[in-house]
C-alpha cells in the first residue's frame, strides 16, 4: 500500500528540497521520505513534537509513536513502494547512466550532479 499525501510548505523548505535534488541522484519524493524516515530517531523531531502530544479526552500527555521500520531498512525511503525492495520491478531510484566506448574496456559514469568517473581500460 502507498500513501500519497499531497504536501504543502514553505518556499524556503521547497529551495531546499530542489537544492539536494540537483546534488544528489535522489529524487523529491525519496527526499521527502528520508527526512520523515530519519525524523522518528531525531531527538530535535521529538522535542519538537512532544508539546503536541496529549489526550484529549484525559487531558494527560502522552508518549510519541515508535516507528515500525529501523534506521537500517532504507527500502522505506529509497523505494516508493517498500514491499517490492529488491525484486525486478520498476523502481524510482535513479541509476547513472554508462556509457561504454571503444572495444567496451572504458565506461564513463555520469550522474546528475556533473560527476563524471572515467576508469582506463
Amino acid at each position: 500500500m502507498v500513501y500519497r499525501p499531497t504536501v504543502r510548505y514553505h518556499d524556503v523548505f521547497r529551495k531546499y528540497v530542489d537544492d539536494l535534488n540537483k546534488v544528489t541522484s535522489l529524487d523529491r519524493n525519496q527526499i521527502i521520505r528520508a527526512a520523515l524516515f530519519t525524523a522518528a530517531f531525531s531527538p530535535q523531531f521529538q522535542q519538537l513534537m512532544k508539546p503536541y502530544f496529549y489526550d484529549q479526552e484525559e487531558g494527560l500527555d502522552v508518549p510519541l509513536p515508535q516507528p515500525k521500520w529501523s534506521l537500517r531498512e532504507a527500502k522505506y525511503w529509497l523505494e516508493q513502494n517498500a514491499d517490492i525492495y529488491g525484486q525486478n520491478a520498476v523502481k524510482d531510484v535513479p541509476t547513472p547512466a554508462l556509457e561504454s566506448q571503444g572495444e567496451g574496456r572504458k565506461i564513463e559514469v555520469k550522474n546528475r550532479g556533473g560527476i563524471s568517473l572515467s576508469l582506463p581500460g
